[in-house]
């Protein structure tokens, strides 16, 4: 039997989550998968990081972390900062939950004792931006910051509906938006004028699946996607090649595999997402950190 240290964001689904944790505890129990439980509630922000980055591994046989991206990040930030290979368990129960939906993990009880008892892992590699960690996505320029500017309040009543509208309702200044880019990657220097970037360890961004064709968390590369200055028909053009998934062809599209880059934006002040939260101004440097972080997988 097992021993397993539970990481949980009580502000995550509330009610219908504190319901399937209580089931999910009951049953490892019931059903010997586990003879030991320890839960930790997060209060504040990096309480999540510093929790998984203080305990030692050797007290448990696997994490759980329960909650969004967000909470997630901080998990393997902790991890990741102190080397730790102890694998990992993730319970989706925020707004997008893009990493969890790319690795298809379940979200119903049993579904998910069925995988912890299964106990089979991956390697994934995680993403390195300055000081910070991010295991899904990093992004910049228009409709970056919807993420970590729409209320928990609207979070937590429309879900991703929140996002959208947000997005919807800003989407006159955010057409506006103007990046003066200079990314080295490759042993070659891009200048771009860009409505936007995302440096991407999964397909999945803001809830839009494929939307990094080629992305592979396995693969010891980030995928950098630019999306360049356009005409709005051009724009309207490529959401149109995106649902034929072919946009990654697109003349609007920069599309650039990398163990590494530096991104600069020569004409303002820019504040990168990183997977849903605030984080680094450019420029920055990015590098893969590979096979980070073990995961439980279905």
């Amino acid at each position: 039997m097992k021993k397993c240290l539970f990481i949980i964001n009580p502000s995550s689904g509330q009610n219908i989550l504190q319901n399937k944790l209580d089931q999910l505890i009951g049953k490892l129990v019931l059903q010997g998968i586990v003879n030991h439980v320890d839960v930790f509630y997060t209060q504040k922000k990096n309480d999540a990081y510093y929790k998984a980055k203080d305990t030692d591994e050797k007290d448990y046989d696997f994490f759980i972390s329960v909650g969004g991206d967000g909470t997630l990040n901080e998990v393997i930030s902790g991890m990741v900062d102190s080397h730790k290979h102890i694998p990992l368990c993730l319970m989706a129960a925020g707004t997008v939950n893009d990493f969890a939906n790319y690795l298809n993990l379940p979200t119903e009880v049993d579904a998910i004792i069925s995988m912890i008892k299964n106990f089979k892992t991956i390697k994934s590699d995680v993403g390195k931006i300055n000081n910070q960690y991010f295991i899904n996505v990093a992004a910049g320029g228009m409709f970056s910051d919807i993420s970590f500017t729409v209320s928990k309040e609207d979070k937590k009543k429309f879900g991703p509906l929140a996002y959208y509208v947000n997005g919807l309702l800003n989407l006159h200044s955010q057409l506006k938006t103007n990046l003066e880019l200079e990314i080295e990657a490759n042993h070659q220097t891009l200048h771009l004028e860009a409505y936007m970037f995302a440096i991407t360890n999964t397909n999945r961004v803001g809830g839009f699946d494929g939307l990094i064709p080629y992305a592979d968390i396995c693969d010891g590369k980030l995928d950098l996607m630019v999306v360049k200055r356009c005409s709005i028909t051009d724009l309207i053009a490529l959401f149109k090649d995106y649902s034929f998934g072919k946009h990654d062809k697109s003349p609007f599209i920069e599309y650039i595999q990398t163990s590494s880059m530096k991104i600069s934006c020569l004409n303002q002040d820019v504040i990168i997402d990183i997977d849903g939260e605030q984080g680094s101004h450019l420029p920055v440097t990015i590098e893969n950190v590979s096979q980070a972080i073990t995961l439980l997988v279905p």
